[in-house]
């Protein structure tokens, strides 16, 4: 028995490699108050279509209609829906040289991890078509080992739209949640 007592460690360590708290790192921008009438339309789709994305776009607008918003083709709101599944040892930035700024960090592997961690992001924006401005933003970002997109985007989904109809704010916020899951 204490021969094999290593070995159950051991396996105990690998599995629980898999299994475990995921930290979501969300950033919501409530910029300007909603109008009375929340209709909103989805963006065109993207050139080439992906079961992943579809199935974003579809889940986003449940969720509106849970809030209290309704999809209309002659809304005022525009909302898009952009996802992301990338390998997180790559950090991406954006913007000019003199203006540039880290959207993720390039992310080290965790010690006994037996496979590369991949990033799941989502991002929702509003847009107010009628006054011409950005209504909402809402990101949410999450590292996974094993997990996938489609198990990832109701824990992103709920993250990202986390901020709408709070008071309008001149900064973004910024929050972490942690869930159990597969990471």
């Amino acid at each position: 028995m204490m021969r094999s007592l290593p070995w159950m460690l051991a396996s105990a360590l690998a599995v629980s490699g898999c299994a475990g708290p995921i930290q979501t790192r969300v950033q919501t921008h409530q910029v300007i108050a909603a109008s009375a009438q929340k209709k909103f339309t989805m963006s065109s789709t993207d050139a080439v279509a992906h079961s992943d994305l579809t199935a974003a776009r579809d889940m986003v607008a449940r969720s509106l209609n849970d809030r209290g918003y309704e999809s209309s083709s002659d809304a005022s709101i525009l909302v898009h829906v952009a996802l992301s599944n990338r390998p997180a040892d790559i950090a991406v930035k954006a913007g000019a040289d003199n203006a540039e700024k880290s959207i993720s960090t390039a992310k080290k592997q965790k010690r006994f991890q037996s496979c590369k961690d991949r990033e799941h992001r989502l991002t929702v924006s509003l847009f107010d078509q009628i006054r011409g401005k950005k209504l909402y933003s809402g990101s949410a970002a999450e590292y996974h080992c094993k997990g996938t997109v489609i198990q990832s985007l109701p824990f992103l989904i709920d993250s990202a739209l986390s901020g709408l109809d709070t008071k309008p704010s001149s900064t973004p916020r910024s929050t972490f949640r942690t869930r159990q899951g597969i990471e």
